[in-house]
C-alpha cells in the first residue's frame, strides 16, 4: 500500500508541475482530451441526419416520379376524359411544386418547369388535343429524375 501511495503522490506531484508550469498547454490538452470524442460523436450523427433526409427527398421524389408515369398513361389513353386527366396532372404538379418548394427551395421549383432537351422522335398513340399536356408532363418528369440523380 504504501508504494501505491507513493506513486500516486509522485503522479499528482508531476501534474501539479506541469500544471503549474505550462497553465495553458495543460489546459488545452486536458479539453481536447474530452472534446475529441464528443465532436466525432456530433459529427457522425450530423452525418447521419444529412443521410436520412437525403433518403427520405429520394424516396418522395420516387413517389412523384411513379405517380407521374401514371398520369402520362392516362394522358395517353384515347379512353380517359381528357379534362380529368389535365386537372390530375395539374394537382400533381402543384404537389410537386410545394414539396420542391418546402424541401428543395425555389430554384427547384423554378427549374421544374424548365423545358427539357428530349427529343420527341415520333410519338405514336396520344392524341394531338393532349400532346401539349404530354409534353409538359414528360418534361416535369424528366427535371424530376434529374433532381433524384443530383441529390
Amino acid at each position: 500500500m504504501d508504494v501505491l501511495s507513493s506513486a500516486a503522490e509522485v503522479l499528482i506531484a508531476t501534474v501539479v508541475l506541469i500544471v503549474v508550469h505550462f497553465p495553458l498547454e495543460a489546459t488545452r490538452s486536458l479539453l481536447s482530451f474530452g472534446s475529441v470524442p464528443a465532436a466525432r460523436y456530433s459529427h457522425r450523427q450530423q452525418a447521419r441526419a444529412i443521410a436520412s433526409e437525403v433518403a427520405r427527398t429520394r424516396e418522395r421524389l420516387g413517389r412523384f416520379i411513379d405517380e407521374g408515369r401514371l398520369l402520362l398513361a392516362r394522358l395517353r389513353d384515347p379512353a380517359k376524359d381528357a379534362e380529368a386527366s389535365r386537372s390530375h396532372a395539374q394537382a400533381w404538379a402543384a404537389q410537386v411544386e410545394e414539396f420542391l418548394s418546402n424541401d428543395l427551395g425555389g430554384a427547384y421549383v423554378d427549374r421544374f418547369h424548365v423545358r427539357s432537351n428530349v427529343s420527341d422522335g415520333e410519338i405514336i398513340g396520344i392524341p394531338p388535343e393532349r400532346l401539349p399536356d404530354w409534353r409538359n408532363l414528360r418534361d416535369c418528369l424528366f427535371n424530376l429524375e434529374m433532381f433524384s440523380a443530383e441529390i
